[in-house]
């Protein structure tokens, strides 16, 4: 299995790639990033580029995207699909089903009423002769056959194709705390672009005046959280999930400190948030590899304090950047000598 965490600037975007039991290739892309993971223009040259979105989509073709999995509608995970739809007319012809919980799909799976849901349009000038511009991306994908509206959600175990799903998040609290607040893009309140990173603290420090803090925003809270398994080897994505949920479902799967849930890397939650990686989950997970998503711009992601708290469970830890340029920003030279044997790397690595 090969699994490409693509540069999505401060967002998701992850492609795996894997040939299944006939030997034919399948391709599953997990979130779109920001719009600039599609394209983005140059500062200098004033010129279109290619982000890494629209240059796996064109590596991927003639063939097609078997699974687009949308975890959430926060920005940095559904504009790079957004900008791709409105820009390229053969879109969805590329894709042959999509993982996705609308607005109106909650609704319906908490016979939930009164509840007004904002529809999630595209944002640009489309080129989709089908498609009039402010038309709803969900009533879209429903229209061409790619998305049957199917909610996923914890507890579920999906069999698709030669690899099972078991979903960690989200559960229907997640999910009605989601719609009470329903928009096609998150509130700026809801980010704390200001918050200063922790990064000229040692690993040492963070460990001694550790204190952990869940994340509390309803959008990361609904995101689509899974374990992936291919025959023996499991993977973990996480998402921007709650760790609450994760851990209560990991428990309830068996998984504790004596008996660890055993990956080959896991994708920690939202870019790498503090509020969102606490030790508990961490002592729950057996694995080498942890995979940071983000460039590091907005939010203060990801947060030292993150990456200490894999170091107190795991000091011959492997922790993987998408953008590797943090890893000098982030790892000062105390840290190198108080653990010597950790490992950090570009994702090209893996």
């Amino acid at each position: 299995m090969n699994i490409n965490i693509l540069k999505a600037n401060n967002g998701d975007s992850i492609h795996i790639s894997y040939a299944d039991d006939i030997g034919k290739m399948k391709n599953i892309l997990i979130d779109g990033g920001t719009s600039t993971t599609y394209t983005f223009k140059n500062k200098i040259t004033g010129k279109i580029n290619d982000g890494d979105l629209k240059k796996t989509i064109e590596g991927i073709r003639p063939n097609k995207i078997d699974l687009l999995i949308l975890t959430h509608i926060d920005d940095d995970h559904i504009d790079g699909f957004l900008k791709w739809f409105s820009k390229d007319k053969d879109a969805i012809e590329s894709i042959n089903e999509v993982w996705f919980n609308s607005g109106n799909s909650i609704k319906k799976i908490l016979k939930n009423k009164e509840a007004v849901v904002d529809s999630i349009k595209f944002k640009e000038k489309t080129t989709l002769t089908s498609v009039k511009q402010g038309n709803d991306f969900e009533q879209y994908i429903k229209e061409k056959g790619v998305w049957d509206e199917k909610i996923i959600k914890k507890g579920d175990e999906l069999i698709w194709d030669s690899l099972s799903f078991k979903i960690l998040s989200p559960g229907n609290e997640k999910l009605g705390k989601l719609l009470k607040e329903w928009k096609s893009k998150s509130p700026e309140s809801l980010f704390d672009t200001s918050r200063k990173n922790d990064y000229k603290r040692t690993f040492r420090e963070l460990m001694e005046e550790d204190k952990f803090e869940e994340d509390n925003d309803p959008y990361n809270g609904s995101s689509i959280a899974f374990i992936l398994k291919k025959e023996d080897l499991n993977y973990l994505f996480l998402g921007d999930s709650h760790p609450s949920e994760l851990i209560d479902e990991l428990g309830k799967l068996g998984y504790n400190g004596g008996n660890k849930l055993a990956v080959e890397l896991i994708k920690l939650s939202h870019h790498g948030s503090k509020k969102n990686n606490p030790v508990e989950l961490f002592k729950l997970i057996d694995t080498s590899k942890y995979i940071i998503s983000t460039n590091g711009d907005q939010h203060g992601h990801p947060d030292k304090a993150t990456i200490a708290r894999i170091l107190s469970v795991n000091q011959k830890a492997e922790i993987y950047f998408n953008y590797p340029t943090l890893i000098s920003k982030i790892i000062l030279e105390e840290d190198k000598k108080d653990f010597p044997d950790v490992k950090y790397l570009g994702v090209e690595s893996l």
